[in-house]
């Protein structure tokens, strides 16, 4: 009578991985059948545990860091802006509710981008990255109309010490329409925009005790009002330290495609125009773009200097 052949004998080693594959065969079964409610219970239960965790007051959460320029003011209108998104409570593990969250504060206009953190055992962080304001835009009458950002994205109207523009009628329409959180629209809010930020950043370390930035005059844009090499398409005008204001022929825009009188030049220029005259004292107008002849655009002109833009033919005497 024949005999069946012995199998080997299973150590344990083949036990555990028999086992391993009926369960993951098992999970794979589960998947292919039932996939779809199967993977909507586990999420279920996911989101129920995170649900049932600890709840943070949302007025009570924390930021990462306040930016040194962010004034009262702005800090006042830039809180106004968030805190109606920071109510009520939220649970700590919620993913679904932080993402709602992050989108809710990145639709402000203040905000560029936002990221939250969740600090062991109960806390919540915001990482806010604002918009910094550079510019306060009026209209040509004066009235205040928006900040905008160095990218030219328009900000709420609030009340700094920033420098202005004024959309005077010379230059186009006397007003603009905006939408906060948006690009400006008009051209000469975006180009003095740039140059605000070149001041600030490039030029003004440059120059020991440089005089605040007033104005940036962009009406002249493209040479749309008058031609000529006494009127540049940038004008700033600066506050001397009695207080009055001087008017400077600055620039092209920053971004032309022509070409431009390097930063450093003009930064040179103004440190030797407060050299010869400390806190611009006496000045009304003059030209940062003219690295040797700066002092002959000076004005008031000195006695001892002719306009340099004068009827030269009447340089000598005529007859003889």
């Amino acid at each position: 009578m024949a005999t069946e052949p012995e199998l080997p004998d299973a150590g344990p080693a083949t036990t555990r991985w028999v086992v391993r594959v009926l369960v993951l065969g098992a999970f794979a079964a589960t998947v292919w059948w039932f996939g779809p409610r199967a993977v909507a219970v586990l999420a279920a239960r996911f989101d129920l545990a995170a649900a049932n965790g600890p709840l943070v007051a949302l007025d009570r959460v924390g930021f990462a860091a306040q930016p040194e320029w962010l004034d009262r003011e702005l800090l006042l209108a830039v809180s106004a802006s968030l805190s109606p998104l920071l109510q009520g409570e939220m649970p700590l593990h919620d993913e679904a509710a932080a993402r709602q969250l992050c989108a809710a504060l990145g639709a402000t206009p203040w905000v560029r981008s936002v990221a939250l953190d969740r600090l062991v055992p109960d806390r919540l962080q915001l990482q806010v990255d604002l918009r910094r304001p550079v510019l306060a835009v009026r209209s040509a009458e004066g009235d205040p109309l928006c900040l905008v950002d160095g990218e030219g994205t328009t900000l709420p109207w609030v009340e700094t010490p920033l420098p202005q523009t004024f959309l005077y009628h010379e230059g186009g329409a006397p007003t603009m329409a905006f939408e906060p959180g948006r690009p400006a629209q008009d051209g000469r809010v975006r180009a003095a925009a740039a140059v605000a930020v070149e001041w600030r950043d490039q030029l003004a370390p440059l120059v020991d005790g440089c005089p605040a930035l007033l104005e940036i005059d962009a009406t002249n844009l493209g040479e749309r009002w008058l031609r000529g090499p006494s009127y540049p398409e940038i004008r700033v005008k600066l506050r001397r330290a009695d207080g009055g204001s001087v008017i400077f022929a600055y620039d092209r825009p920053v971004d032309s495609v022509l070409p431009r009188v390097p930063t450093a030049t003009k930064a040179t220029v103004l440190t030797n125009i407060l050299a010869a005259h400390p806190g611009l004292a006496g000045l009304v107008a003059g030209d940062l773009r003219l690295a040797r002849r700066w002092r002959d655009f000076l004005q008031p002109r000195e006695a001892t200097l002719r306009d340099p833009l004068g009827p030269w033919s009447e340089l000598h005497p005529r007859g003889g």
